[in-house]
């Protein structure tokens, strides 16, 4: 899983960043924008994986008004583009304690849940219906699947095993 926490400006290539990444946190005092086309160049990349994550009309409004308004923290939370808002001086703290939260879950699950979800962004339902089905099953062959049904039980930490991409 990948955390993104803005600070400041974030604007151009560094909306790759948001885009690109499953949770993204920012501080009040951020700010969003993309000055592609204010200086010739194609706003495509940043904004074609934009659009898979807010509303259309918010990616085509900052890719065509090129910087001319920025989001503010506020705004990007109001359209989907950050999921939380802090003071600046507790973003990187924020960010560590969410990524603390994630990482004691098992390392197979995790990459299989954001297989399950990012790529039924690429297909219609049901087959992204049927493809989260077969991550699931994959996974209740996995390891991990008996040892977190045991640690439960047990009441105690699992022991997770360490994420092979090809298990």
């Amino acid at each position: 899983p990948v955390i993104c926490a803005v600070n400041g400006m974030c604007c151009g290539g560094g909306l790759h960043f948001v885009a690109d990444s499953d949770i993204v946190i920012a501080s009040n005092n951020a700010t969003f924008f993309d000055t592609h086309v204010k200086v010739g160049l194609v706003a495509g990349l940043e904004p074609v994986s934009l659009s898979r994550k807010i509303p259309l009309e918010s990616v085509l409004r900052m890719s065509l008004i090129g910087g001319g308004e920025k989001l503010s923290a506020g705004e990007a939370k109001n359209i989907g583009l950050i999921s939380e808002i802090v003071d600046d001086n507790q973003l990187m703290q924020r960010a560590i304690e969410l990524a603390n939260q994630i990482k004691i879950h098992s390392p197979s699950a995790l990459a299989k849940t954001k297989k399950a979800i990012w790529e039924s962004k690429e297909t219609g339902l049901s087959a992204a219906l049927n493809n989260a089905w077969d991550l699931i099953s994959e996974q209740q062959t996995h390891p991990d699947f008996t040892e977190g049904t045991t640690a439960f039980i047990e009441k105690r930490s699992p022991k997770w095993k360490p994420y092979n991409p090809d298990e």
